[in-house]
């Protein structure tokens, strides 16, 4: 009996080393084998973690402020902190921890796609990427159970999490083997260059103009998701707190969404931004809730700007914002 028990204990230790192997491979090697879009959220987990980044102007938001905004473009001493496929929950912790590793700015651009309050869309790939620490997804889950959330505290999510967390190959070993464990590596450093020389910049879609329409217009009603207002609202006073100058932009839409968004939708968004504004005190806040329309031509997919795109709401952008004195 005892011989049979120690068989079964060396197939077992048999049987896991390769699982070992790969959970250690795929903690090590992620830039190697990950897509494209990983490259982004390295980069913002390397100025968050790290006193990188010294800049007087840090721009915030989700792939539309990462997309839309040129930094060598809109003022001297900027850096691009968003991330493509952030909400308000992911980058509410990226600012902390960029605050915490290189201080706080004097200035923070906010900017969020309005369907990014009503659909958190890409928590599986935040979970993928481990972007968040535990003590950081014990607090978004938990906000989860008490809102009531049916993607962050869904059924089966504490497993789900865990084997994110470990890396297990259930999770990862796909991506992986169609990498070739390595063959992602040379794109992916190339790109994490690339961004680091637009300073945050990156480029979603490049096409010519597109006349496709974006996710706000599928929402007849602004039906926001209460744990993204929750960050939001506390992003905004983290930054209040920190006596940051904030300057809260919408991001362009193109004229086939623009012709197509529902107007109660828009009604429903821009009294949520009035009701922020007004809610407390903020240490220095200027809001515009009007969100611009912009030629098909200008974008490089139905959601982002194209890089000419960029140009142009940079451009504006920094016009207005030297118009009322923002950097003074």
């Amino acid at each position: 009996m005892k011989n049979e028990k120690l068989k079964l204990l060396r197939n077992f230790i048999l049987l896991s080393i390769p699982l070992v192997i790969l959970c250690v491979l795929a903690y090590l090697l992620p830039m190697s084998y990950m897509t494209t879009e990983y490259v982004m959220w390295d980069e913002e987990f390397e100025n968050s973690a790290s006193p990188y980044i010294d800049a007087e102007t840090i721009i915030i938001g989700d792939s539309r402020a990462k997309s839309s905004v040129l930094p060598a473009l809109l003022h001297e001493d900027t850096y691009n902190i968003a991330i493509g496929g952030a909400t308000p929950i992911e980058m509410y912790y990226a600012t902390e921890n960029y605050i915490e590793h290189n201080g706080a700015p004097e200035n923070a651009i906010v900017i969020f796609a309005p369907y990014h309050f009503c659909d958190i869309d890409n928590w599986d790939q935040t979970l993928y990427f481990n972007f968040l620490s535990i003590d950081e997804i014990a607090e978004i889950y938990i906000k989860g159970v008490q809102t009531g959330d049916k993607v962050i505290a869904r059924k089966g999510r504490i497993g789900e999490m865990l084997s994110y967390r470990l890396r297990l190959p259930s999770k990862y070993l796909a991506q992986m083997y169609e990498s070739r464990f390595v063959g992602r590596k040379a794109e992916n450093m190339a790109k994490f260059d690339s961004i680091r020389e637009d300073m945050g910049y990156c480029e979603f879609g490049s096409a010519a103009g597109d006349d496709g329409e974006t996710h706000e217009v599928y929402h007849e009603v602004f039906d926001s998701s209460a744990e993204v207002l929750y960050y939001y609202e506390k992003l905004l006073e983290l930054l209040s707190d920190n006596k940051v100058n904030v300057f809260v932009a919408q991001p362009p839409i193109n004229k086939a969404s623009g012709d197509a968004i529902h107007k109660e939708f828009l009604d429903g968004y821009s009294g949520y931004l009035d009701y922020v504004k007004d809610k407390q005190d903020y240490y220095k806040m200027t809001m515009l809730t009007e969100i611009p329309v912009y030629p098909n031509d200008l974008f490089g997919d139905s959601i982002h700007v194209n890089r000419k795109g960029a140009e142009v709401y940079t451009r504006e952008l920094r016009e207005y914002l030297e118009s009322v004195g923002f950097w003074d």
